[in-house]
């Protein structure tokens, strides 16, 4: 399940309408979607991003508070989500449709709007919620749009509460350092990156697109070919093991468990073999190259993971000079200035923490179906930063395919991504 498009007419009573058509990837693609919304103050890039928000965990809060005439949410299966205001002077319900249901809600709280259609707003629910299960939708938004929700209403009644939606850029202060912040309340992102190495190990086509066949299926075709005794040699065999160890001891740091195998009892049975020749040995050596691609199958997995965590170590430290943050399996990671003092997240600075922020978002992403929308992303960070930021974002989502959906008024951030750019009048 995909998002293909969003439309809304008549926001903040203007006349036209807002068109956004959402990059759908491809399904041999690993490459994460961006679409950037840009334009002036009051447009209305931030709204639209909060009736995303709403639209896709069903609080329709946000359509009950801002002027508009309709406004639609299409996916890539053909079925639309509409949100129409029923107005009689007044605003006097919401009618929200998806599919073939249909359902009135209260124009003033959460809830239908007469207590006798609560089975029809529970089947409705139902159905959206098991349509969308694989969408997972990420909002990230920043001290301004924060301050609008913190007065905002309850959900609808049983509607889903996405985990990541409880995410938010928290840039309370308290003094006497102007830049203190409280602690992320939840998930503090070094607990997200902990659960991330460990789901990553158990499951890793969650997170990760890997155009490698099955392993069983190609040792089948190998070994039934009329190549199969010339697939093997003892030499590549030494220096494929030898490559398996190394890279077993170099993910060890990152918490990346290896596979339980004895490294020298195998290079030892290669020795062995070494004087030996015909048939005898081509046997043997099939049977130790099956699992010699085994342990590369398991370390392949392995490896994708790694490469993301080396990936998001490496860019946070081209981004941050006088800090490390280095990946840590028992916290997530570790962060120590340059004379070796280890700070906790919220004593960062506004724009490191906010940095800090949209990279774990990022590093965490799944495969497929997840949508991180980001407000003003460039908030608290230097020109520079802003300039280097969606590269490193995209970067950091390796060999998965979210989309991110950013709401600025940057240019410089906007220019690295000229044909992402949706302008909003």
């Amino acid at each position: 399940m995909q998002l293909k498009n969003f439309t809304i007419s008549g926001l903040f009573g203007r006349s036209g309408s807002s068109d956004i058509d959402f990059p759908i990837p491809s399904e041999d693609g690993d490459t994460p979607s961006v679409l950037m919304l840009h334009g002036r103050n009051g447009v209305g890039k931030t709204t639209i991003l909060r009736m995303l928000n709403g639209l896709l965990s069903l609080d329709f809060n946000i359509f009950r508070q801002v002027p508009f005439d309709r406004c639609t949410l299409t996916f890539e299966s053909g079925k639309r989500l509409d949100v129409e205001p029923v107005r009689d002077k007044q605003l006097t319900s919401l009618a929200v449709s998806y599919g073939d249901l249909r359902v009135a809600l209260h124009p003033e709280h959460s809830g239908p709007l007469l207590d006798d259609n609560r089975p029809q707003v529970d089947e409705f629910r139902g159905e959206f919620l098991k349509d969308t299960d694989s969408i997972n939708f990420e909002f990230i938004d920043t001290e301004r749009l924060h301050q609008l929700l913190s007065a905002e209403e309850p959900l609808e009644p049983g509607a889903r509460v996405l985990q990541t939606q409880a995410v938010r850029m928290w840039l309370q202060t308290q003094r006497p350092n102007p830049k203190a912040r409280v602690r992320d309340q939840p998930p503090g992102l070094a607990l997200r990156v902990k659960a991330f190495i460990q789901e990553a190990q158990v499951n890793y086509r969650t997170f990760f697109s890997s155009r490698e066949p099955d392993l069983f299926p190609r040792i089948i075709e190998r070994l039934t070919s009329e190549e199969a005794p010339q697939i093997y040699d003892i030499n590549s065999l030494r220096r494929r093991v030898q490559d398996i160890h190394l890279k077993a001891k170099q993910n060890d740091r990152l918490g990346l468990e290896a596979d339980r195998w004895d490294f020298p009892q195998l290079m030892a049975q290669l020795d062995k073999l070494a004087p030996r020749s015909g048939e005898g040995l081509q046997q043997a050596l099939t049977v130790l190259g099956s699992y010699v691609e085994q342990l590369e199958s398991r370390a392949a997995e392995r490896g994708l993971v790694a490469d993301r965590l080396l990936t998001f170590e490496a860019l946070m430290k081209e981004f941050i000079e006088d800090k490390t943050v280095l990946i840590d399996p028992k916290l997530g990671f570790k962060i120590t200035t340059a004379s070796g003092q280890a700070l906790e997240e919220h004593q960062l600075s506004s724009g490191e923490f906010h940095l800090l922020f949209l990279m774990v978002a990022s590093l965490v992403t799944r495969r497929r179906g997840t949508v991180i929308a980001i407000d003003e992303p460039e908030m608290s960070m230097h020109l520079a930063w802003q300039r280097a930021l969606i590269p490193a974002l995209v970067r950091c989502a390796s060999n998965a395919q979210p989309l991110f959906i950013f709401a600025t008024h940057s240019p410089d951030l906007a220019a690295s991504y000229p044909e992402a750019l949706k302008r909003l009048m």
